[in-house]
Order: C-alpha cells, then sequence, then structure tokens
C-alpha cells in the first residue's frame, strides 16, 4: 500500500499488545543557541552599585560603598573615579573639610587619572564654601596653568572673575 510506503499509517494508541518493544528514538527538538553572555567584571558591578546609591542622594552609603570599593579592587581602572565620587559625596553632605581631603587622595593616588582636573576643581570649590578665598584662587589657578584647554580650567576662569 501507499499510505504504508509513504509512513502514513493509522494512528493506533499504543496497547500492550501492539507498544513497540524496541525504543524508538524520538528526534530531540534543538535548542536555539544562547547568545554568548557578557561578563561584567566584579570591580565594574560594584561600581556601578555605588553609583547607584550616590544618584539616590544616599551620600554616607555611597562614602562607605566607595570606600569598600577602594579596599576590595584599589588596582581598578574605577579607582579614581570611585575615591573622587567620595570627595564629591562629602561635598554633598557639606563636609568640605572631608571633601578636600578626600579630592586630595584623587590627585595624590591617581595624578594620571582622568577625574585630577575635576578633584582640583572641586578641592578649590570646597575652600571657598569654607571662606578660605585665598586656597581656592591657588588652586583656580594651578588648574588653569596645569590643565589649560579643559572644561574644568573653563570654569575655574570663570570662577576667578566672580571672585574678585
Amino acid at each position: 500500500r501507499i499510505s504504508s510506503y509513504l509512513g502514513l499509517e493509522p494512528m493506533i494508541p499504543p496497547t500492550e499488545k501492539n507498544t513497540p518493544t524496541t525504543p524508538v528514538a524520538v528526534p530531540q527538538a534543538r535548542q536555539p543557541a544562547k547568545p554568548p553572555e557578557v561578563k561584567i567584571p566584579s570591580d565594574q558591578k560594584l561600581y556601578d552599585v555605588n553609583m547607584g546609591i550616590y544618584r539616590k542622594e544616599k551620600y554616607e552609603e555611597t562614602i562607605a560603598g566607595f570606600k569598600n570599593f577602594l579596599r576590595k579592587y584599589p588596582k581598578s581602572k574605577l579607582a579614581d573615579n570611585a575615591a573622587f565620587w567620595i570627595g564629591e559625596s562629602y561635598m554633598a553632605l557639606k563636609q568640605y573639610e572631608q571633601a578636600i581631603l578626600a579630592f586630595q587622595k584623587v590627585m595624590k593616588k591617581y595624578p594620571r587619572g582622568n577625574k585630577v582636573p575635576n578633584a582640583l576643581l572641586r578641592q578649590a570649590l570646597a575652600f571657598y564654601e569654607l571662606n578660605d578665598k585665598t586656597s581656592a584662587k591657588l588652586l583656580l589657578k594651578k588648574l588653569i596653568k596645569k590643565y589649560p584647554k579643559s572644561n574644568e580650567a573653563k570654569i575655574a576662569r570663570n570662577k576667578l572673575k566672580t571672585m574678585k
């Protein structure tokens, strides 16, 4: 018969009598290939968590979080940024002396980091907030001299004009 030749046998529910004794290989459905998992380094994850806390304006938690980050990942490429955000958190809390010290660490520990001009500017502004206009002016001038083409230097020039 043609139907048996084409494999179109009528479906008979298996019973004890017609159940095949040899196992039949059932073709496995192919699983779609998973996209390769993007591994986010653990230092990046922790940094991002702390930035999220900073954005929620939980500055004490941010300071503790980034200090922990620096203990865990002192050699991370994000270490200078973490140190900078500690200073920014102190600024937000109006703890200017602590901010000055934090920004000093950024400049001292990461002299080639991308946050140095910003740390210098923020340190000058912290001195300004403490009514130490002399230190503020000196730092602003240092910033302009050392990083003349930076955005921070432009801000520093404008700040100096308003301080006279």
